[in-house]
């Protein structure tokens, strides 16, 4: 659907600004931008507003002191009173100079939309419970990062407080009185994205990953995330495994090594505006992924994903070299929220109930461009299940009533839409 001419997505706005989307959410929520409103799921914002001034962290910048950005135990920048970064090696390996883009320096702006990628979303539903525990009457970037120092399993970078504190010292009194007493005693996690979803750091049968627990037993992400790893399986696209480990408890298995190898969300690899046109955008900016990132995409279309944003696609690197990262967190698809009659009009009607995929366009749309552009879907992935396996599927990972067949009907048909292309 095609955007009307004065009004920009949250999206854009946050490209324009330089600020996180889910924080021009919080400005629309609240009132701070003039003029934006809210249509449907999202907002319209006019695209001449204004960036609302930002007074949530005035405090601490007149009292923190000179910190460090490191990795592991090498200092790769000087972070200033005034929450400014200065690097000293921005290219310092592959993964600082996909953060850093060659730039030698961070605003504050710049930096806080860093690590709000690296703490817990303010957009959270149990977020005044995470807040209590981490001993905070309210939502502070800063101050989660001075508990948390920044540290988030995907890479080594954090926060060091004087250039001489040692990485191995710090994560260990970080994990003791953080992690280890906040995530294995209660459950709970203070370094997770938002979702519907309580998420803890663990390990099953062997392998380190993440525990997702709902929220809401309205819902059936739990059933959605195994099932899109089964058919993946099927379809042959590389995903990462989803095992159900209870009723309302789904793993999902990290692929990576993240000791040597490090994880770099697809946000990162963009310095500036995107087009409208978000296939385009993923294959300019990382053109040797174009097959995958045209499976990815078929797959959405055929699960009927609706959480494939850029923190959700990410690329794996390792000594001087990179690969394209199994597609991950698959729970919201699959009608995993929608009401009966919902289900009844969009398997009736695919190509209008296809969701959406970034700025503008719905998976359909990009579905027939890859085919247009390659002259055929041939070769990117399996389309040969029969009815009997994706039912099996289903049954197996627990989908039950109009879900279980609206979701066998939506698949069957969506495969038999790229078929036909």
């Amino acid at each position: 659907m095609l955007l009307n001419m004065e009004y920009i997505t949250a999206r854009q706005a946050s490209d324009k600004w330089g600020i996180s989307d889910r924080r021009v959410r919080v400005l629309c929520e609240e009132g701070k931008i003039p003029g934006a409103f809210k249509d449907g799921k999202s907002y319209k914002i006019p695209s001449n507003a204004v960036k609302p001034a930002d007074g949530r962290e005035k405090k601490k910048t007149v009292e923190v002191a000179v910190r460090f950005l490191k990795w592991e135990n090498e200092v790769i920048g000087a972070i200033n009173a005034a929450n400014s970064v200065v690097f000293s090696q921005p290219n310092f390996n592959e993964v600082v100079a996909t953060y850093t883009h060659g730039n030698d320096s961070w605003s504050p702006e710049q930096f806080t939309e860093f690590l709000s990628e690296r703490v817990v979303s303010r957009d959270r539903r149990d977020i005044e419970r995470i807040l209590f525990r981490c001993g905070l009457s309210h939502y502070d970037v800063l101050r989660i990062v001075e508990i948390t120092r920044g540290i988030h399993p995907k890479d080594l970078l954090w926060v060091a407080n004087t250039e001489d504190e040692r990485f191995e010292f710090v994560i260990t009194v970080v994990f003791d009185s953080v992690f280890h007493q906040r995530i294995d005693l209660t459950g709970d996690s203070i370094d997770t994205p938002e979702g519907y979803n309580i998420k803890r750091y663990g390990v099953y049968n062997g392998q380190y990953g993440i525990y997702k627990q709902r929220i809401s037993p309205l819902t059936t992400d739990v059933e959605s995330e195994v099932a899109v790893y089964l058919l993946a399986q099927k379809l042959g696209v590389p995903c990462c495994p989803a095992y159900r480990t209870d009723k309302n408890t789904v793993f999902s298995a990290f692929l990576y090594d993240f000791s040597k190898e490090y994880i770099v969300h697809f946000r990162r690899l963009f310095d500036g505006a995107r087009s409208d046109n978000e296939y385009q955008n993923l294959i300019a900016a990382r053109p040797q992924y174009k097959d995958d990132i045209a499976r990815m995409i078929l797959l959405d279309f055929i699960t009927r994903q609706d959480d494939r944003h850029l923190s959700n696609i990410a690329i794996k690197k390792l000594n001087g070299g990179e690969s394209f990262y199994p597609l991950y967190d698959n729970g919201r698809s699959l009608f995993y929220e929608d009401t009966e009659e919902m289900v009844e009009q969009a398997v009736a009607d695919p190509a209008t109930y296809a969701t959406t995929f970034g700025y503008s366009g719905i998976y359909w749309d990009y579905v027939r461009e890859i085919s247009a552009e390659r002259g055929g879907l041939d070769g990117l992935l399996n389309l040969n299940l029969n009815e009997a396996d994706i039912k099996a599927i289903l049954k197996e990972t627990g989908f039950t009533g109009y879900r279980f067949n609206g979701a066998a009907r939506w698949i069957i048909k969506a495969m038999i839409m790229l078929k036909g292309l």
